[in-house]
This record gives C-alpha cells, sequence and structure tokens, in this order.
C-alpha cells in the first residue's frame, strides 16, 4: 500500500483551498483514495476527524483568533501533526482497503512552511528541530518535522498587493486575515532558505497570481512527473 503526501502552503488567500479542491476532483477521476487534513494552523469542523478533540479545538479556535498568544499556537500546531501523522497511519490506510485500492492520498493544508514563518518570530535562526517542540506533546510522544514532513509541498506564492486584494470586508475573520497577511506573507521565501536541501528539493514554488485553472494543470504536470509512478 503507497500513501503520497502532498502540501499546499503559502498566505491567507493564495488559493490553497481552492487548489485542494481542484485536485481531489482529479484524484476522484481517477479513481484514487484521498483524505484532507490541517497541517498547521487551526482545524475547521472535519467529519472524518471530528471524533477526535472537537470540543477541545471549538475552545482552541475561538482563543487562537481572538489572540496571537505563541504558544497557544504552538500547541495547535502540535496537535495538527499528531492527527496527520494518526491519519496517515490509520484514517488513510482504512479509506484505501475500503475502496480496494493500492494507494491514497493525504492532502495537506498548510504544512512546515507556515509553521516555520512562526517560529522564525520566536526564533531568528531556527532548525527544523525547532519547529515541534517536545514538551509541548504528551508525556511519552515525541514528533519530529520528519513525521509530517510531506512528499511534496506546493508554494502559493503571490505579493502581499496580490493576497490584501483578495479579502472580502463581508468575511467575519476579514481583519484576521489581512494581519496575517500584512505581517507573514514576506517571511515565507525567507524562510525556505533556513531549510536543509532534502526539504527544499520537496518545494515547488507555484505562481499563485494566475487563473486557478493554470494553477491547478501545472499542479497536475508536477505530481505526474514526481509522484505519478507511485499512484498510477
Amino acid at each position: 500500500m503507497e500513501i503520497v503526501s502532498i502540501a499546499f502552503d503559502g498566505s491567507n488567500r493564495s488559493g490553497k483551498g481552492l487548489q485542494i479542491e481542484m485536485l481531489s476532483s482529479y484524484l476522484e477521476k481517477k479513481n484514487i483514495p484521498y483524505l484532507v487534513v490541517r497541517g498547521d494552523g487551526s482545524r475547521e469542523k472535519n467529519n472524518v476527524l471530528e471524533k477526535t478533540l472537537p470540543i477541545w479545538w471549538e475552545k482552541m479556535n475561538l482563543q487562537l483568533h481572538s489572540n496571537n498568544n505563541l504558544d497557544e499556537w504552538n500547541i495547535a500546531a502540535c496537535k495538527l501533526a499528531e492527527e496527520l501523522v494518526h491519519s496517515k497511519k490509520n484514517i488513510l490506510p482504512k479509506i484505501i482497503q475500503e475502496n480496494n485500492a493500492d494507494a491514497g492520498v493525504l492532502l495537506i493544508d498548510r504544512s512546515i512552511l507556515s509553521r516555520a514563518v512562526l517560529v522564525s518570530e520566536q526564533i531568528q535562526n531556527f532548525t527544523i528541530d525547532d519547529l515541534y517542540p517536545k514538551y509541548f506533546f504528551e508525556k511519552g510522544k515525541n514528533l519530529t518535522v520528519w513525521d509530517v514532513l510531506p512528499d511534496v509541498i506546493f508554494f502559493l506564492r503571490a505579493s502581499k498587493e496580490v493576497l490584501l486584494s483578495r479579502l472580502n470586508e463581508d468575511d467575519s475573520k476579514y481583519h484576521f486575515r489581512k494581519k496575517i497577511i500584512e505581517e507573514k506573507s514576506d517571511y515565507y521565501n525567507q524562510v525556505i532558505d533556513l531549510f536543509p536541501a532534502i526539504i527544499k528539493s520537496r518545494i515547488s514554488i507555484v505562481d499563485a497570481t494566475r487563473d486557478p485553472s493554470q494553477m491547478h494543470g501545472e499542479v497536475c504536470k508536477i505530481i505526474e512527473k514526481t509522484i505519478a509512478p507511485f499512484l498510477f
């Protein structure tokens, strides 16, 4: 059984959610089972994962979006890392078996790039060992960046001006998203340079100023070149 993990990363309004939806449709047409999980940030309702800590996430989301407590964001990141590993080892394999398939895809909304942007606020020249602090996990648990590292990371890159122009003032999270874009969008290129070559080699930069269908076409071409042998 093969499991391939594909992450979409980048600042708010770079188009991650839409690209995940488009790739999900692509995988469905290819009869390839998949599961969408959150890799960093906060987690909204997930019908597959909701049995795990639903009340905890409801409370945590309120805290995360009402203040900028870095410790709480670190705790959330580590919880998401645990969920990602559990999904890859337990939930997705069951979905693959139920569909009588030989392979499946874990689609990740935000990944170690977003995580590194947050950590860079605390540690200027961070290393990958700083991304998931051991003391945030329960006793006996220890996850590292290698446990959650996707096989392919699509960094959807667009300028701050373009990202801000896509915001909707009627959005309940308008001010939160605006603040994140203004304060963090420029850091994505910088943190990539701090990653070791083995991680950089998995990152593909996609021009997020283009039409979503053009972006999707490029994503599919990269997938077909890099990981298609494991899926088809």
